[in-house]
């Protein structure tokens, strides 16, 4: 491990964070809106429709009601008028129809029945497998975010601290620089800038002459 510490990513811990809280303005919408398209969706089925239908039924349940009264009431006179049925093909054309849109709004009715109680299950598999989401959204993220922002204050009032002051002088210098690892042979530069001893460099020592030479 070493003494300094590297920070070089403050603005990426800041992106991050404006990252995470896009993501989860963006999902938070989403989610609502898709809460919101299946709720529409459901209350139009189970109120609207279910009304209408349930209406229509009764309507043409009373028409083919009364299509049949006709058809009965024509073919009553007739036997009593002329002693025999007629054909009657109005009132039967009448009934007929009445039947088929009777039938109908009965099928329009089950149908809306039907996909009201399949929306209803479809939504509540929905809720369960969108909470998790939800609760990302609503608790990790902004746990997250408030993590993120100690680290970024921690890390910032880290920056803003100035270095002690160090001493430079020639004879305070250490032989080794502080930014240098101890251990490590000074560079030819400082050894350069080493004064020489009263006795010379060991290469002026070697050139020297010795006492019996000068003789």
């Amino acid at each position: 491990m070493t003494d300094e510490a590297r920070v070089n990513s403050i603005p990426s811990l800041r992106q991050l964070r404006a990252s995470l809280m896009t993501f989860a303005d963006i999902a938070s919408v989403a989610v609502e809106e898709a809460n919101g398209d299946i709720q529409r969706m459901l209350m139009w089925l189970r109120d609207d429709r279910y009304r209408y239908w349930k209406k229509r039924v009764q309507v043409c349940t009373e028409r083919y009601t009364q299509a049949m009264i006709a058809l009965k009431g024509r073919q009553v006179l007739d036997r009593a008028l002329a002693g025999s049925t007629s054909s009657c093909v109005d009132e039967k054309k009448a009934v007929q129809v009445a039947e088929r849109k009777l039938r109908e709004a009965e099928h329009k009715l089950r149908s809306v029945k039907t996909w009201t109680q399949q929306i209803e299950k479809e939504l509540s598999d929905y809720r369960g497998a969108v909470q998790t989401l939800v609760n990302t959204m609503e608790v990790d993220l902004p746990n997250a975010c408030a993590r993120l922002d100690r680290m970024v204050d921690s890390l910032d009032a880290y920056v803003a601290l100035a270095p002690p002051e160090m001493a430079r002088t020639t004879e305070d210098r250490p032989e080794s620089s502080v930014l240098q690892p101890p251990g490590v042979s000074p560079t030819e530069d400082d050894a350069a800038s080493v004064p020489a001893g009263p006795e010379g460099t060991p290469d002026e020592r070697d050139d020297a002459p010795k006492p019996e030479e000068t003789a």
